[in-house]
């Protein structure tokens, strides 16, 4: 799981694209952007919240992880323990394209910012 994930944010920070071909079913996405507010704008433009079911389910309590899950943050698919502590969540929209936001300032009583996010 950690392979994958430094693998998504290694591409999330080459590939941090506003791509024009999908500028019309993303908002306009900026650095440092709060995370709740980016979530709610994705969710009203018909991007879902992909539910991560191991993630809910085998969670670590007072972990970052468990304290983003309280927020009711499902998407959730990993973070990192080091460095900027990075998490990863991901969406999907109804052609089937997945968006991936990295975010940082994840700890417990701090707001998340968008550090990064790409489309597959």
């Amino acid at each position: 799981m950690n392979k994958l994930f430094f693998s998504s944010v290694l591409l999330t920070l080459i590939c941090s694209v506003e791509m024009s071909s999908f500028a019309q079913s993303l908002p306009r996405l900026r650095r440092n952007m709060n995370y709740a507010q980016v979530r709610t704008m994705l969710i009203k433009q018909g991007w879902q919240p992909v539910v991560n079911s191991e993630q809910v389910n085998n969670r670590v309590p007072n972990s970052t992880i468990d304290s983003l899950i309280k927020k009711g943050y499902t998407e959730i698919v990993d973070c990192s323990g080091t460095g900027l502590g990075l998490c990863l969540f991901q969406f999907r929209n109804a052609k089937g394209q997945n968006l991936f936001v990295t975010t940082i300032d994840n700890q417990s009583g701090q707001e998340s910012k968008i550090y990064g996010w790409r489309i597959e």
